[in-house]
């Protein structure tokens, strides 16, 4: 498998940014205000790198084991493809978020997980049985992409083994995210693939 791939399949998990106006006292927060990955009809999520894509929410949705996920469509040059998000508690779970993925279902973030406690997802991919392992490095933070400066920003890194004759072989390339609350994901850092910034968004 290739490392980019990874990176690539991660970058497509876009978030947005509330618009802003003028707001009564003490306003109660909308749900996409509350999620690290917002889902509304219509909001769209644009990121920039070596292939830049394009997200909207179509408000649609799919049963996928007796849960009801979120419908995505991505445009990346002449490809586009459908993928599904799901919201419970404080999991955020994806399906299809690269077409090589398949109906492979992968909890990208889990809010309440302690800092540096791991968590991991083994799966068959093309063939070949990888394991995940996502650990929050820190939560909290202030982070500036694009000029852009984000708060209450949780910075996961990911990192893949494949298991090859009953051996794991862990590729020495982590994978940074940043998730900013009421906004989404707003940077995959590669390392020496690059990085993959959000550039623009809008929430309908």
């Amino acid at each position: 498998m290739n490392k980019l791939r990874f990176a690539i399949i991660w970058c497509l998990l876009l978030g947005i940014l509330v618009s802003c106006g003028d707001k009564e006292e003490d306003p109660s927060p909308t749900t996409a205000e509350l999620d690290y990955q917002p889902y509304s009809k219509g909001s769209t999520w644009t990121y920039g790198g070596d292939k830049p894509y394009t997200i909207t929410a179509t408000g649609n949705t799919k049963e996928i084991e007796g849960k009801t996920f979120s419908e995505f469509e991505t445009k990346q040059d002449s490809e586009t493809w459908k993928s599904y998000f799901l919201k419970e508690k404080d999991v955020y779970t994806a399906v299809g978020m690269h077409p090589t993925m398949g109906n492979i279902a992968i909890d990208f973030l889990k809010v309440e997980t302690p800092e540096g406690k791991p968590w991991y997802q083994t799966n068959t991919i093309n063939g070949i049985e990888t394991k995940m392992t996502f650990t929050i490095i820190a939560k909290g933070l202030s982070k500036t992409v694009e000029g852009k400066t984000y708060q209450d920003v949780i910075h996961v890194q990911m990192n893949s083994t494949y298991i090859f004759m009953g051996e794991e072989v862990e590729l020495d390339l982590p994978t940074d995210y940043f998730w900013a609350k009421g906004v989404g994901l707003i940077l995959t850092d590669a390392g020496p693939l690059g990085k993959m910034p959000l550039t623009t968004y809008n929430i309908k």
